[in-house]
């Protein structure tokens, strides 16, 4: 590879110039050469500039170098970009192959792209299926938006009373980025078809209680049902009489189970005996019957109680860990993934304090990006509930070691670790000598310099691009340019 115009490429990638640097991450290419890291990045730039045939082309090649990794990345971008020119079919498979990295650190995403090619192939089953593992993935930082797509399923599958469970803990999962109206104008429509009217209708109203949202010709038809169906049910509660008690025959009798509750087939006297006991025999089986049901009463209760003390226990020991620093990720977890996210250009979001500015969040980024191929390992660890002091020591790729103070709070799930401040401990030098640690800083910061780009391909938080969110906006446009038309 030519390194001279692989180096201006990724220049031009950083600046924008998406055109110029997929023209030089080709140029930087030896005929024939097996290139993943270049040949990804062009595919970033020919989506940004809207080629995504040319971009699943380029992402295919990279696919090709095994060295290179990142498939189940490669695998979604190309997804996307199928998508995009409408080869739904090609999509869908390059999304479930996605799912299948094990090694792929964001498999919602795919799930999410796999989702959404099955469902404009009506194949709403299977759309449904990966609508919740989208929402089950424990890096989906907005499960909110996968579940009410699962609640969308649900309608379209006939089955409302599911639809209205998932669009609910949808809303529990709501975050800032999710829309609060249309999930609830989604419940709206899952009630209307549960033939819940009166709940509907709330759910309508608080769609459009803002006055910003608008409803779909669709929900609008449904509220409008819904309110019609409201208002004639009060008038007639209003001049009726109160209604007699209804006849046994005016409902459908099951005979299989005429009282509706235990599901079980009617006594048959030929099966049974039942009608030609004698009365004391019948005396004697009453007797052992009522015994037979203490004994279950008295087991279930007794189950119940083993299993509410379990429990107490349980959450005791838990609550007595999380006050004692206890969480997932750990502290230790949360410095690990952070520099194998940031190597990778992955999502950092998770591993960073939910209270820190983008500017306090780009200034930790830069700090490890220059620790490349280093190891970081906490120490001194001082932990409590809600926060946590450390030592991170970092052993660099080049030789000798430095040491940073690490501030840890609780991330934004309340569980697990995220790292507020990264900085510089000067008290404390793991380096041979002053000199060494010197020079290990600027063997650092020089491979910043070149190994940079690589990793922020795939960033989706930060403006470098993530290898596979890099192209969401762009993919989404285009899909819901396409819903459109």
């Amino acid at each position: 590879m030519n390194a001279q115009y692989f180096d201006r490429a990724r220049a031009a990638y950083r600046a924008g110039d998406f055109s110029a640097a997929a023209q030089m991450f080709l140029a930087a290419k030896e005929p024939n050469e097996l290139a993943g890291e270049a040949d990804h990045l062009r595919g970033n730039c020919l989506m940004k500039l809207g080629l995504y045939a040319d971009a699943a082309k380029a992402y295919s090649e990279a696919l090709e170098d095994h060295t290179y990794g990142k498939c189940g990345a490669l695998l979604t971008n190309r997804g996307k970009a199928l998508a995009a020119v409408g080869d739904l079919e090609g999509a869908a498979e390059s999304f479930s192959n996605a799912t299948k990295d094990a090694t792929y650190a964001t498999p919602y995403k795919a799930y999410l792209g796999l989702a959404n090619a099955l469902l404009k192939l009506d194949r709403v089953t299977d759309a449904g299926v990966a609508f919740r593992s989208a929402a089950i993935d424990g890096a989906n930082p907005a499960p909110a938006t996968a579940l009410a797509s699962l609640g969308d399923c649900f309608v379209k599958l006939g089955r409302p009373g599911d639809a209205v469970e998932s669009y609910l803990t949808a809303l529990e999962y709501v975050g800032p980025q999710d829309d609060t109206h249309a999930i609830e104008a989604g419940l709206g429509c899952a009630y209307a078809a549960a033939g819940r009217a009166a709940d509907a209708v709330d759910a309508f109203n608080r769609a459009t209680s803002d006055g910003i949202y608008q409803l779909t010709p669709e929900q609008e038809d449904e509220f409008n049902t819904a309110r019609d169906t409201v208002a004639a049910q009060s008038s007639i509660s209003q001049v009726q009489a109160p209604a007699a008690p209804v006849a046994a025959s005016a409902a459908p009798v099951d005979p299989l189970d005429p009282m509706g509750t235990t599901g079980n087939f009617m006594p048959d006297p030929s099966d049974t005996g039942f009608f030609t006991m004698t009365e004391s025999e019948m005396i004697q089986q009453d007797r052992h019957e009522t015994k037979v049901r203490r004994k279950k009463r008295h087991t279930g209760l007794k189950v119940f109680l083993v299993i509410v003390l379990l429990l107490v226990i349980a959450a005791g020991g838990l609550g007595f860990a999380y006050t004692r620093g206890l969480g997932f990720p750990s502290q230790q977890d949360a410095v690990t993934k952070l520099f194998e996210t940031v190597a990778s250009g992955e999502d950092t979001d998770q591993y960073l304090s939910p209270n820190l500015s983008d500017d306090a969040k780009a200034i930790i980024i830069n700090t490890v990006e220059g620790l490349q191929g280093a190891t970081a390992t906490v120490s001194d660890l001082q932990a409590g509930m809600t926060e946590s002091d450390g030592i991170v020591n970092v052993e660099l790729a080049q030789g000798g070691s430095l040491a940073f103070d690490a501030h840890f709070v609780r991330s934004a799930n309340h569980i697990g670790w995220a790292l507020e401040t990264f900085t510089m401990n000067f008290d404390d030098t793991f380096a041979d000598d002053g000199a060494d640690a010197g020079s290990a800083v600027d063997d650092s910061t020089t491979t910043d310099t070149t190994v940079d780009d690589g990793s922020e391909s795939t960033d989706d938080a930060a403006a470098t691009a993530e290898d596979d969110s890099a192209s969401d906006s762009e993919i989404d446009s285009t899909q819901d340019t396409a819903d459109e038309a």
